[in-house]
């Protein structure tokens, strides 16, 4: 992981953050989402808390669908929501915790390419963190391409 990696910077983080704030995932599941899939997607987040902090909640929906459709009309492999912060680097109302949406429809798309735009949603919300998240915001593909090689090297080892 390259040393401006916004994951890396994340984990360095000093955050002040409520108690009622849990550092966690919170994720739900359409019905139509194999159980299979399901089960892949929870490894993939028991890895993510085992090897990276999660310091403030993160909600994510998983949806039974193709592409999601963002405000501006394009199709998309996920949506992040967030509510920019009143103090940095003070959390403290539960309201404003940062929500993803991310469509799983295997018959299309390999679980791999889920788990890519997931790992995008993530980097969006440690860029969130660190309070970078601007118009000139971009993603770093190979930091993406690294987390996700990273995760499928320690589940073949399972």
């Amino acid at each position: 992981m390259t040393e401006n990696c916004v994951w890396k910077r994340a984990q360095e983080l000093e955050l002040k953050v409520s108690e009622n704030i849990l550092p966690e995932f919170v994720i739900g599941f359409d019905k139509g989402i194999s159980e299979e899939v399901k089960q892949e997607l929870r490894s993939f987040v028991t890895w993510m808390e085992r090897n990276y902090r999660i310091p403030i909640t993160l909600c994510v929906d998983f949806e039974y669908k193709h592409y999601l459709i963002s405000r501006s009309g394009k199709r998309v492999g996920y949506l992040f929501y967030w509510t920019d912060f009143s103090s940095y680097p003070m959390f403290d109302n539960a309201e404003d915790i940062p929500y993803i949406r991310l469509p799983v429809r295997t018959e299309h798309c390999s679980i791999e390419e889920i788990l890519t735009s997931f790992i995008e949603a993530i980097t969006d919300y440690y860029a969130w963190l660190c309070n970078e998240i601007c118009e000139e915001y971009k993603i770093n593909k190979n930091d993406v391409e690294e987390i996700l090689q990273a995760y499928l090297s320690s589940s073949r080892l399972r």
